[in-house]
């Protein structure tokens, strides 16, 4: 509030209110969205483990569990989790070749959610595009690391709404949609 006071216009303050509006809003559907994704990958990695695997349900759930909750760690998390996935396959089913299987789903299950599921989805409850998405997540991730992996979407969805709101620069974010 006291930031805004300083703001030499009542237009300027009005407009920087909603731009903070939007973001808060934004934020929160990006938040709701990422823990939609990641119950989904957590029950669905269970169901694989319980339907393929005939593990327990209850060992199932836990394992789907730790995969989701894995999921908001980008990169370590998954990593993690095939780390955890390879140790629990060889203690369940011995040295054989179907203990790599949950390593393996998990890889697999990993690998499609984010690399297609969790862009597309984003891109349309965002408005952004896929491929700006993407781009967003590898120089984010270039720069600032796991920090950066983080704060990229959230940090794009900030610059379209301002750019948005500012008169002059509303082309540069339809670009971004």
């Amino acid at each position: 509030r006291n930031a805004i006071a300083l703001l030499p216009g009542r237009q300027q303050k009005k407009l920087t209110v909603e731009i903070l509006h939007a973001i808060e809003t934004e934020i929160s559907r990006y938040v709701l969205t990422i823990s939609i994704i990641n119950v989904i990958v957590g029950l669905v990695f269970a169901g694989l483990l319980y339907f393929l695997l005939d593990l327990p349900a209850d060992e199932a759930l836990l394992w789907g569990t730790m995969a989701g909750l894995l999921n908001f760690a980008p990169y370590v998390g998954p990593l993690i989790g095939m780390l955890v996935m390879l140790l629990m396959g060889i203690v369940s089913f011995g040295e054989t070749l179907e203990a790599l299987a949950p390593a393996a789903m998990y890889l697999g299950l990993h690998t499609l959610e984010g690399q297609l599921i969790t862009p597309i989805v984003l891109g349309k409850r965002m408005a952004l595009s896929p491929l700006v998405l993407i781009l967003s997540l590898m120089v984010f991730g270039w720069l600032w690391g796991i920090v950066g992996l983080l704060l990229a979407v959230p940090l794009l969805v900030c610059v379209k709404l301002v750019l948005a709101r500012i008169e002059g620069l509303e082309g540069w974010a339809r670009l971004l949609e």
